[in-house]
């Protein structure tokens, strides 16, 4: 589910449904090293064959819960072990600053999966929406979203 609504899908009220409350310690730099590459060429992430394939599976299992950009930063929670939170910047389809809360020291699966995720949904978004998105998009994975609202669901329906 995508919205181009700052308020419907924002990162703050997301990022509770999978991490645990942020403290002002709480800093994360993994895999960063000011690479930058184009959505284009994924292959310059740096990652490794192993580290790709294992990503790419992330991203087609569906574990990209969610992402977002919001004039040029985006974010994106992915699940692996745990939720781990990616970081990045993003201007005219070049990727800078990318990061990961995991505990690796490399380009990890989880930036690799939250990448390819983001080329999926802007590719979507440019071929069915282009004329709704600005700077700023969030979208949440089907299934994260059905499972939150049922778990507080008491009486109604839910039509789409």
């Amino acid at each position: 589910f995508v919205s181009f609504e700052a308020t419907v899908l924002p990162y703050e009220k997301i990022r509770t449904w999978y991490l645990p409350p942020v403290k002002a310690e709480d800093k994360y730099e993994s895999g960063n090293d000011d690479t930058a590459f184009t959505l284009d060429k994924l292959s310059e992430m740096k990652a490794s064959q192993a580290i790709f394939e294992r990503g790419r599976d992330y991203y087609v299992e569906d574990r990209v819960a969610y992402l977002s950009i919001d004039a040029g930063h985006g974010r994106a929670i992915v699940e692996g072990e745990h939720a781990y939170e990616v970081e990045f910047d993003y201007t005219d389809g070049e990727i800078r600053n990318l990061i990961c809360s995991c505990p690796c020291g490399y380009t990890c699966k989880h930036e690799v999966a939250a990448m390819l995720q983001l080329k999926d949904t802007l590719e979507k978004i440019e071929k069915n929406y282009a004329e709704l998105h600005q700077d700023y998009f969030a979208a949440v994975e089907k299934h994260a979203l059905f499972r939150f609202v049922i778990q507080f669901k008491q009486v109604g329906s839910i039509n789409l």
